[in-house]
């Protein structure tokens, strides 16, 4: 289980400068395959919660409106990708040799999501009070998202290889995609987030 002296904002912090080495704590704590999918799912009413002020103060495409004017249909697409994301490098990364045992995958993605809502967080206040400045940070947040990303695939699915991880993310992008697809049908929604009977 997670030791009670860690440290938080360090391991943040080692997240962005060396996230292989912040996957190895993270992966030693063996936290149980259920915990995290509970976590998972509590981080997911808060990133829905957080999109939804940030659409407050940033209103978003008319072609997206119908994808955020329910918090309930939100939250099933945020929850619904993670589910998807996690099942689709799984897989993908078992294609490539990959570990057999998705609980390392599910611990790191559940920790980069936290960070994203706490970057959701600073966003939305920075949008507030320096509008100009929360342009660059959501430009510094993606770029982050995408470097940790693909070193906690490597670490995660045993892949050693950082080619191999960017192998694995576009193989379960396009997974992602068609599941995704699939949710918004059931949604009642099509790709552009548009009622389908529209």
């Amino acid at each position: 289980m997670i030791p009670e002296t860690v440290n938080w904002p360090q391991l943040a912090l080692q997240t962005l400068r060396d996230p292989q080495s912040a996957a190895a704590e993270i992966m030693a704590w063996q936290i149980p395959r259920p915990v995290l999918w509970m976590a998972a799912a509590l981080i997911a009413i808060i990133s829905t919660f957080m999109s939804t002020l940030s659409n407050m103060v940033m209103p978003v495409p008319e072609q997206l409106q119908a994808l955020i004017s329910s918090p309930f249909t939100m939250l099933m697409i945020v929850a619904g990708g993670f589910f998807l994301t996690v099942h689709a490098l799984f897989w993908s990364g078992r294609a490539f040799g990959g570990s057999e045992d998705m609980s390392d995958l599910l611990a790191l993605l559940v920790w980069m999501q936290t960070l994203r809502v706490g970057a959701q967080a600073v966003i939305v206040v920075t949008m507030l009070l320096v509008p100009v400045l929360a342009s660059f940070l959501v430009l510094f947040v993606g770029v982050a998202t995408i470097w940790v990303f693909v070193n906690f695939i490597s670490v995660g699915l045993n892949l050693n290889s950082l080619l191999r991880a960017v192998l694995v993310l576009v193989m379960g992008g396009l997974a992602m995609s068609v599941g995704l697809a699939l949710i918004l049908s059931m949604l009642g929604l099509n790709g552009l987030g548009v009622p389908s009977n529209v």
